[in-house]
């Protein structure tokens, strides 16, 4: 009697290795054509992201995306074609992201950023006491300081950056909230009294504190200039040293209540995101709390 033969096992070993976080980041990926923008969507960062489009890439063994303006990517035609194939999984992974945001029904996590001095009240409990979110986001707040603002949005850390003495930029949406009060200190010379106009201040005996980039502390001091000031220096941390007891110094004091700009130029309040971030309607709430 013959023997049949025992039916050959398929062999997996040769099959790519491939995961669903993989397939779900991929979609994303190619319908946004941005990396930061996936982030975003994915509650990840720029760089995880980039990475498991690396690992997927490395399975599938193509390229699947080539490099596009401002940071941006464009999938290949192997890409195009392999969306293709994984179209009906991709409508399983549609379907599951809309029944998540159904079952979070309060509205999506919106991530804003600071320096540690914001979070004491002030302009940013006042500003956040006029935004309004509740119906769509839900907000946390992390504390990232003003040097790490603009590679923590483009790396998706964050939605939203607030801070003082920021520029503006070509990859980043800028919205002014307002200007930030000063402290002003009265040397001793001055018996505690202080001038009213940038055209009292005495020549070489007066101070602004440095605030947020430097380019907007050299601005600011420009603008005195133009309003009449003489003299001035930027006060840093390495200039405290050299300055006289004597001299006026201009704090700008975050955590004070907006009352006016009154006769002094002053750094602004800032909140910073993204071009072409993902929640389409938060540029224009950030924009409608601003103060007009």
């Amino acid at each position: 009697m013959n023997e049949v033969p025992p039916k050959k096992q398929p062999d997996f070993q040769g099959l790519p290795n491939i995961t669903f976080r993989q397939l779900e980041v991929f979609r994303v990926v190619c319908r946004e054509e941005s990396y930061a923008n996936a982030a975003l969507e994915l509650r990840s960062t720029r760089a995880n992201i980039k990475r498991v489009c690396d690992d997927f890439e490395n399975a599938v063994g193509r390229p699947l995306f080539e490099e596009g303006p401002e940071r941006g990517v464009r999938p290949t035609p192997f890409a195009v074609g392999l969306l293709g194939q994984i179209s009906p999984l991709s409508r399983s992974l549609r379907r599951l992201g809309e029944t998540v945001k159904t079952l979070h029904g309060e509205g999506r996590i919106l991530r804003f950023a600071a320096a540690g001095e914001f979070f004491r009240g002030g302009l940013f409990t006042d500003f956040l006491g006029r935004l309004q979110i509740s119906d769509s986001f839900r907000p946390c707040f992390l504390r990232i300081e003003t040097k790490r603002s603009r590679t923590a949005l483009l790396n998706a850390e964050c939605d939203v950056y607030f801070g003082v003495g920021i520029g503006a930029s070509d990859r980043m949406d800028l919205v002014n909230l307002g200007p930030i009060p000063w402290q002003i200190q009265a040397g001793k010379e001055f018996n505690g009294a202080l001038p009213t106009t940038p055209v009292d201040l005495p020549e070489g005996k007066w101070w602004l504190s440095e605030g947020g980039e430097p380019e907007s502390s050299a601005a600011l001091l420009e603008a005195f200039h133009a309003c009449g000031a003489k003299g001035g220096r930027i006060l840093t941390g390495s200039s405290d040293e050299s300055r006289s007891a004597d001299h006026i110094v201009f704090f700008h004091n975050s955590t004070a209540r907006h009352d006016g700009n009154g006769n002094w130029p002053c750094y602004q309040f800032s909140a910073v995101l993204r071009k072409h971030h993902p929640y389409s309607e938060l540029l224009p709430r950030l924009k409608g709390a601003a103060i007009s």
